[in-house]
């Protein structure tokens, strides 16, 4: 079920090897659950080497899980370089037994000692440094900053993500939920697409409009967040199908759809990659007299774009299994619904089998 799922949005939201076409080293992704033959491997290795996702302890991403608000908005934060947002202030140290740990004071410190059982205080005078002895098994040493105002009624000063939301909210990143009790930010639920979408745009500060091209369907013009869904659909984060269906706004997020939404956003924004399906036609129908890339002509590795400039040279990576081929472009088209670009068949099957006919595929201009 959640294989098929992976599917939908790599084939609805997606992601990016010439005739060249390069080799796949498995050994270069670097999650245990997310093989190089994983239409995940290519954004979560990309991610990962960038430090905006982190694996778990046993090597593994775990795909298949749902995203929280409080975790996406770290992996936004990272993605669009807001992550010294996404430091924690305070300082937690695992103790060892037998390792004794200092802590430095500035000269006549105030220390409160607090029984965190009992609530018993006792206030220590004059105190240069404190030093920790762990005697037996271990323990572990945590200190916070002085209490500062809560951004949100659920969100306490000990959670990893409290100076993360505390600024995120001041910078209008996210806004909360006003009840009669207050504003909430529901950290630990789950995020949609929406969502994900709209902290994207307001953390990289891009400004979202409706475009002339209708929006698909089940998105209505006055919805808090068809401006988002449309932005990304012009930047080819959402892909659509020939149906016009895309990936529904309301949807939950795994991490593995969210490492491709952030692939895709920061691939757009800084290579100008753009992402759709890639359909076949025939080589007896490529043409041959190009001055740009007359090579590419002559092996038949051409290809067909509404708006790339004739000649234009352009890498297209199957998305799925990583493979990837230049082609030249040489016509116009194609004109299906979610269809990108249209390949000659000797192009094509540089990617997949032709018999497979619309495969997913990320393109990016060659100099």
């Amino acid at each position: 079920m959640m294989k098929g799922k992976i599917c939908s949005i790599v084939g609805s939201l997606i992601l990016f090897v010439p005739l060249h076409v390069l080799a796949v080293d498995s050994a270069s992704y670097p999650f245990s659950d997310v093989p190089a033959d994983s239409p995940l491997a290519l954004a979560t290795s990309f991610l990962k080497e960038k430090n905006i996702i982190r694996g778990f302890s046993d090597g593994s991403y775990h795909p298949e899980r749902l995203v929280t608000r409080a975790e996406a908005l770290a992996m936004i934060l990272n993605a669009t370089g807001s992550s010294k947002m996404n430091a924690k202030t305070d300082l937690a140290e695992s103790l060892e037994a037998g390792t004794p740990f200092q802590i430095s004071l500035p000269k006549e410190t105030t220390v409160t000692l607090e029984n965190m059982v009992t609530g018993e205080k006792k206030t220590l005078q004059d105190i240069d440094n404190l030093q920790i002895h762990v005697e037996d098994g271990s323990g572990k040493l945590k200190i916070m900053k002085k209490k500062t105002k809560k951004p949100f009624m659920d969100v306490s000063q000990s959670d990893w993500f409290f100076d993360m939301t505390n600024e995120a909210r001041r910078l209008g990143i996210i806004k909360g939920v006003k009840t009669e009790n207050g504003v909430f930010f529901r950290p630990h639920d789950y995020v949609n697409l929406a969502e994900a979408l709209r902290m994207i745009f307001q953390s990289a500060k891009i400004s979202t409009a409706l475009s002339e091209e209708p929006l698909p369907p089940g998105v209505p013009a006055d919805a808090w967040y068809a401006k988002d869904m449309a932005q990304a659909m012009k930047m080819t984060i959402l892909m659509q199908q020939e149906n016009g269906a895309i990936f529904p706004a309301a949807e939950k997020l795994h991490r593995g759809e969210m490492a491709v939404l952030l692939y895709r956003f920061m691939k757009s924004q800084q290579d100008g990659a753009m992402f759709g399906y890639a359909s076949w036609y025939g080589d007896g129908l490529a043409k041959t007299k190009l001055k740009t890339g007359i090579e590419y002509a002559e092996r038949h590795l051409t290809a067909a774009h509404k708006t790339l400039p004739i000649g234009s040279i352009m890498r297209v990576t199957n998305v799925v299994n990583g493979k990837q081929v230049d082609v030249v472009i040489n016509d116009r088209g194609p004109y299906v619904t979610g269809r990108i670009i249209d390949l000659s068949r000797s192009a094509f099957s540089a990617l997949e089998d032709p018999g497979t006919g619309v495969i997913a595929v990320q393109l990016e201009t060659m100099e």
